[in-house]
């Protein structure tokens, strides 16, 4: 019998970290493994203890902090189990540099993007591998036709203060604050710019100490990430009001951004993971943008697509290989954001267009982004079975 372990020492993002196990570890069963989950959830992090001396075909979690628990004599809690460590990163690994460094003796990473994955091979090699997984998305239980759907376009997602990134980037150091406002220059003007191919740009005109330690600085640039996200969220939400284009929001702290000047707005209060599906299946176009992932993907893409609403997002690497303008989905440039009301108006004039999309998108995801084919990815990778893996890149 293949056994897993699975972890979940937190609940974060709307519980989409305990949904995201719970399926995965579900889809593990159905090919044959018997999977364990811990949850801290339910017991204290102090039980983990029991776990010492197993033997696991893998134990893994999303966004994970177990590598840097430890024992009372200093060694890893991780290498008291004889099982190689997936962690699963759904972020940007400079997120996760305080877990990356840890020196576990059987290391290794899946990420969402290929960019990530780069970024993990060169900065810390004692991670033994390092593979990609695009994003899956789920459907809800009724899936009405187009025709049927009272929203017209559907956004979920947090709202943080761009203003607020801002002012905390003023109060850093000033050598610091200078080094992120430069970076945040430089890839607002070049969307295609990742943050650390923008450091590594930036390196000639800062300290040499940068390059002996890249990860850790890059860590201490992460507002400059925090700070275009905000701020092309917030401005993404604005265009579209300006433009009077129907919009429903689903998400925290959207009280706090300024007043719109347009109209056709609403906002409602977040929900969790699981019901976010139903949303999607009543809408006919679910609205995108990118976390930064100039290589990956997003839940939200292949959920809209299996609910048959129209996924309307920017574009990454990973996408435009993945699925096709016009046809699965439809992209939009952020460095050309005026441009999206339109695009948007266009599509909901066309009942019939909207449906032709909706249905391909459908069929795509249908095929290569659901539960059933990540949790044979993740089988794949975990037994090695690269002879076989489903899709890989």
């Amino acid at each position: 019998m293949k056994k897993i372990l699975i972890c979940a020492l937190k609940s974060v993002c709307y519980n989409s970290y305990l949904y995201f196990e719970d399926r995965l570890g579900s889809e593990l069963e159905k090919l044959g493994c018997e999977v364990t989950y811990f949850r801290a959830s339910e017991e204290p992090i102090e039980h983990l203890e029991r776990y010492v001396g197993a033997s696991f075909d893998a134990v893994l979690e999303f966004n994970s902090d177990l590598p840097k628990i430890k024992m009372d004599d200093g060694s890893y809690f991780l290498d008291h189990i004889q099982a190689p460590f997936y962690d699963v990163l759904l972020d940007h690994p400079l997120y996760h540099h305080d877990m990356l460094k840890q020196q576990l003796m059987d290391f290794h990473v899946i990420c969402l993007d290929i960019n990530h994955r780069d970024y993990i091979l060169k900065n810390y090699p004692h991670i033994k591998s390092v593979d990609v997984v695009s994003m899956t998305g789920e459907s809800a239980a009724i899936c009405p036709p187009m025709a049927e759907r009272s929203t017209d376009v559907l956004f979920l997602g947090t709202y943080t203060s761009p203003a607020e990134v801002y002012d905390a980037i003023e109060h850093c150091p000033p050598f610091l604050a200078a080094d992120i406002k430069k970076l945040i220059d430089r890839m607002l003007l070049d969307p295609r710019l990742t943050l650390e191919d923008a450091v590594t740009d930036l390196i000639p005109e800062t300290d040499s100490l940068i390059a002996e330690n890249f990860p850790l600085h890059m860590q201490a640039y992460f507002l400059a990430d925090t700070y275009i996200r905000a701020f092309l969220r917030e401005k993404l939400i604005r265009t579209l009001s300006d433009a009077g284009v129907p919009l429903s929001v689903y998400g925290g702290d959207w009280e706090k951004m300024p007043p719109l000047s347009g109209g056709n707005v609403s906002f409602h209060e977040s929900v969790p993971y699981a019901d976010t599906f139903s949303l999607m299946a009543d809408a006919k176009i679910t609205l995108n943008i990118m976390p930064l992932f100039k290589n990956g993907s997003h839940d939200r893409i292949p959920s809209a697509m299996l609910n048959k609403s129209v996924a309307v997002t920017d574009r990454s690497d990973m996408l435009t290989r993945l699925y096709q303008d016009g046809t699965d989905l439809v992209f939009y440039d952020t460095d050309h954001m005026e441009l999206l009301p339109q695009q948007i108006f266009s599509l909901l004039s066309d009942e019939q267009r909207l449906s032709s999309i909706a249905e391909a998108g459908y069929k795509n995801a249908k095929k290569n982004a659901t539960w059933e084919t990540t949790g044979q990815r993740f089988f794949d990778i975990l037994y090695k079975n690269f002879s076989s893996l489903s899709f890989s890149f």
